[in-house]
């Protein structure tokens, strides 16, 4: 997309709300992030592990008067409502989709959070009330990916941002984006393809170390303090269109992990940090399509 600013719908993308007394004891206990940080001004990014710490999906959690709102894909919502009602048992939560339905939509652009006067701080999103009973924060992984909006699924988002500068994108638009920035999504890390740390959730505000336990925490603090982790997602870059996601990635017959994402010459691959070292960048292939390696600046080597 080349105008500067872009509003696409996220249609992959559904909302479930968690409410009761007990709400934010209860998710305290099974995703990574310090849910007692939730407030009106800041949105939280993270995700809901097997208890051998492999991430089933990933998720935005916002706050919303006497409920919490969950952003998560669309074809895992009802996986994720059934998962915690199994964990339910007698706490004080009531949990399922939103009646009426709620839809997401990203805004981004140079200037986006200015434009729908949100703010942003490293490790915290802005979050505020937009056009009541509208949600708008910016993105708690990185700033440079945009603002999201939670709202009623009739209610034309991207008309309502025209007077902002917006235009209308599409979610190949967005996948782009997001691509650039060398940041995977459920589509790519959800599933058990991978471990938090591995989806670089510790350098995109995605897991708290000191927020004591919680599903899938042994392993992931293990990881963590041992310096355990041998893989990484990073964006990978071809001189030609990239092959399909599950094409392994290679250099000199050494296999380096696998491609999890592609969207034109622009992709995402799930990648062994040992291997790295010592391959030089003409001999890196997907199939017969050479690569690039990048390291977003965001990313500490």
């Amino acid at each position: 997309m080349t105008h500067s600013l872009n509003v696409a719908v996220l249609p992959d993308r559904r909302v479930v709300a968690i409410g009761g007394a007990d709400r934010v004891k209860f998710l305290q206990g099974l995703m990574t992030n310090d849910i007692r940080r939730l407030a009106a001004d800041r949105a939280l990014y993270g995700g809901f592990l097997t208890g051998q710490g492999k991430l089933l999906y990933d998720a935005f959690a916002i706050a919303d008067g006497e409920r919490i709102l969950i952003d998560i894909a669309a074809n895992l919502a009802g996986d994720l409502v059934k998962r915690l009602i199994s964990f339910k048992l007698r706490a004080a939560v009531e949990i399922g989709e939103t009646a009426p339905a709620l839809a997401v939509a990203a805004a981004w652009g140079p200037g986006a959070a200015t434009k729908l006067e949100l703010e942003s701080t490293e490790g915290a999103a802005g979050n505020r009330t937009f056009a009541e009973p509208h949600h708008a924060f910016v993105d708690p992984r990185i700033a440079d990916l945009g603002v999201r909006l939670i709202y009623p699924a009739d209610f034309a988002m991207a008309t309502k941002l025209t007077p902002f500068g917006f235009v209308a994108a599409t979610v190949a638009d967005y996948t782009a984006h997001r691509l650039s920035l060398g940041i995977a999504d459920t589509a790519e890390i959800g599933g058990e393809v991978c471990y938090p740390l591995e989806a670089n959730f510790e350098m995109l505000h995605g897991v708290d170390f000191k927020k004591g336990c919680y599903v899938g925490q042994e392993l992931t603090a293990r990881m963590k303090f041992r310096g355990i982790q041998r893989k990484r997602i990073l964006p990978v870059s071809g001189a030609a269109a990239l092959p399909e996601a599950g094409t392994s990635v290679t250099s000199d017959g050494t296999e380096l992990g696998p491609l999890i994402a592609a969207s034109g010459t622009q992709g995402l691959a799930l990648l062994r940090l040992d291997r790295l070292d010592d391959k030089k960048e003409g001999a890196i292939r997907a199939r017969d399509v050479q690569l690039s390696i990048g390291w977003p600046n965001w990313l500490p080597r």
